[in-house]
């Protein structure tokens, strides 16, 4: 059996013509975002530390929220990187509810894996 008799490739999918409007608003947004991953990046960043000097100290894992906060945390960022790069149509909080943080082994609702 070949490639192309077990595995139909899907077709291409036909270009989207852009508003000027809501490209300009997206550009907005993205200086807006860009800032918003800057400042989760550097809790993010303070999370790692904590977790690494807590186990170091304490020979334990860091508690399940702590390590809840740093999941939420890069699912923020995840949806964050999605918008821009125009996998997701809806910008992510503070422009619409905060989600749930994402579970990165399970299919997003559209079919693709993050």
């Amino acid at each position: 059996m070949t490639y192309e008799s077990e595995y139909e490739l899907d077709p291409e999918p036909q270009p989207v013509e852009l508003d000027r409007g809501e490209t300009g608003v997206r550009i907005v947004y993205a200086l807006v975002f860009y800032v918003i991953a800057n400042i989760a990046e550097g809790v993010l960043a303070v999370i790692i530390l904590f977790q690494l000097g807590f186990a170091l100290i304490t020979q334990r894992e860091p508690s399940p929220e702590i390590r809840r906060f740093a999941s939420q945390t890069i699912s923020y960022l995840v949806r964050i990187g999605r918008y821009l790069t125009y996998n997701d149509a809806v910008a992510p909080f503070p422009f619409r509810e905060f989600q749930p943080e994402l579970d990165l082994t399970r299919p997003l609702p559209n079919g693709d894996r993050v």
